[in-house]
């Protein structure tokens, strides 16, 4: 049983130790210094790198919204908005490729298996490569889609409360 109890949920994904891919966490600290952090009816947090845990996370949740790095083609900074129901029907072609070992996609798949999933919406902020070294730097281009993705999930929540 998850110890989070907002019926919404915004879960960052990420790790702050390989550059760009920490972007997802950069999102929800800024989210945290927002009055946003204050409401009631939703959660913010940093998922870090969870794969499969990730599962855990939707618990108890009416809608989640993940934001994450992502490799998609697109100029780095650039905003993907994906249903969490096409990722899993696969009835639209989506780019996009997690920068974890096990993608969103995986982890819903598995998660429709063995739970009920609550609706999903993924933010996904291109990244353009994936760093091979650690540092905990993010480039100015990919820091530019955090203030889309908040743009975003603003607007993702004010249909949801």
């Amino acid at each position: 049983m998850s110890i989070l109890n907002a019926p919404v949920r915004i879960l960052g994904c990420g790790s702050p130790l390989m550059g760009n891919d920490g972007v997802g966490l950069k999102v929800i600290e800024a989210l945290n210094k927002t009055e946003l952090k204050d409401l009631k009816d939703l959660d913010i947090v940093d998922a870090g790198v969870c794969g499969l845990d990730l599962l855990n996370l939707l618990d108890g949740a009416r809608k989640v919204i993940i934001v994450d790095a992502i490799l998609a083609n697109s100029p780095p900074g650039s905003i993907h908005r994906i249903e969490g129901k096409d990722l899993l029907e696969g009835t639209e072609f989506h780019p996009l490729v997690s920068v974890h070992d096990l993608t969103i996609t995986d982890v819903l798949k598995i998660g429709e298996q063995v739970q009920e999933l609550p609706e999903i919406v993924v933010i996904g902020i291109e990244i353009g490569l994936i760093v091979t070294e650690a540092t905990q730097e993010i480039s100015p281009d990919v820091l530019k889609g955090v203030d889309k993705a908040i743009g975003i999930i603003r607007e993702e929540i004010s249909y949801s409360l």
